[in-house]
């Protein structure tokens, strides 16, 4: 998996979060869930800024834990692999040059 050095660290939070329950997105920061990392936060509030989307959130969601459901499976070429939902699975696509996005979460 090839991203700078920040995301690569949040990336591998996550991988460790995967262990405990694979039902839930284990990303440590969240995003729109239709559009990926779109969010703009300030004054504890965030929102889309694709300007097709009308999400906005009473509390900054940028900077917390995903709370979305889990629908792809991350799967590195050194095999690890994480559990994301469908917005952290559209910013993958976009991040990743090594591994796979796959719909469906692994086997327990």
């Amino acid at each position: 998996m090839s991203t700078d050095s920040a995301t690569a660290a949040l990336y591998a939070q996550a991988l460790q979060s995967t262990a405990a329950d694979l039902s839930w997105c284990t990303v440590p920061w969240g995003v729109c869930p239709e559009y990926g990392a779109t969010l703009k936060s300030t004054g504890g509030r965030a929102w889309c800024m694709d300007l097709a989307c009308l999400n906005a959130w009473a509390w900054d969601r940028l900077d917390a834990a995903c709370t979305e459901p889990a629908t792809h499976t991350v799967q590195a070429d050194n095999g690890d692999r994480y559990v994301v939902c469908d917005g952290h699975a559209l910013t993958a696509r976009t991040q990743l040059t090594d591994g796979q996005i796959l719909p469906g979460l692994p086997d327990a």
